[in-house]
């Protein structure tokens, strides 16, 4: 009688080790968040240079490299959905490295958008999208003195629908003018945002993403246009790599 006792709960107690061992080796959910620079755009609308996923190419590289079991999430459409202009030129040019054949296209990144309409989205996302890290990258679309307290609300929104997510904050790259209010909202971040959501027990970080475009990292002003592949805002394929590599090193910071 002992042993038709002990069985069921000898086979409860290990179908639970099963579970737990497969909750383990479940992807690692990357939502990577933002605008245009979050798609990959470069030249649009000529696609002179070529489209290579952005910094997510660069990013499936590193983390594939240190052996991290993730996927990329999002329904995004963009860019091949020719929001603006057609990056394969017909059907004629691939990317080097094509996510979409790996299943790792996921994203929510959107040509334009400012960081409003991510807020007012973020919370049905994070609902269909279940990310366990975002890649949080917005605000060069119509930056202004009310941009830190969109962002706020954005990061208190997602918080909102899942107080579980990990949030890495991109302080963003630059125009081809400086814009001292973009420096303002880069500061935000890193002195008062990150902080002030780490105090409430949120578990949120940044990565700076900016000096990568100065000639002088000293020298805020010193943004080199020839980084930029539409010479306005979109970087070159060498510097989404750039950019990668520091996402790499947030991500990280987060796994370890």
């Amino acid at each position: 009688m002992k042993i038709n006792f002990y069985l069921p709960v000898l086979c409860i107690i290990l179908s639970s080790c099963f579970l737990t061992a497969a909750d383990d080796n479940k992807p690692i959910r990357i939502m990577p968040l933002g605008d245009s620079i979050t798609a990959g755009y470069t030249d649009n609308a000529a696609w002179h240079h070529p489209f290579e996923f952005g910094y997510r190419s660069g990013l499936y590289k590193l983390l594939k490299k240190a052996e991290v079991n993730f996927v990329f999430v999002g329904k995004s459409p963009e860019p091949f959905n020719n929001f603006s202009g057609d990056p394969s030129h017909g059907g004629t040019v691939s990317p080097s490295l094509d996510l979409r054949t790996l299943g790792m296209d996921g994203h929510r990144g959107y040509g334009g958008w400012g960081i409003n309409p991510l807020q007012q989205n973020i919370a049905q996302w994070i609902a269909e999208d279940k990310p366990d890290i975002i890649l949080l990258m917005c605000g060069i679309n119509g930056t202004n003195k009310q941009s830190p307290a969109q962002l706020e609300a954005l990061v208190q929104t997602a918080f909102t629908a899942d107080k579980e997510v990990k949030i890495i904050v991109a302080q963003i790259t630059p125009m081809k003018n400086f814009n001292p209010l973009l420096i303002a909202f880069n500061k935000y971040i890193i002195d008062t945002l990150v902080p002030k959501y780490k105090d409430k027990g949120f578990a949120i970080s940044t990565v700076n993403m900016y000096p990568h475009f100065l000639t002088d990292p000293n020298d805020f002003k010193s943004i080199d246009v020839n980084r930029l592949s539409n010479k306005i805002n979109h970087p070159t394929n060498e510097l989404y790599d750039k950019m990668a590599a520091t996402w790499f090193e947030g991500v990280q910071e987060i796994l370890d």
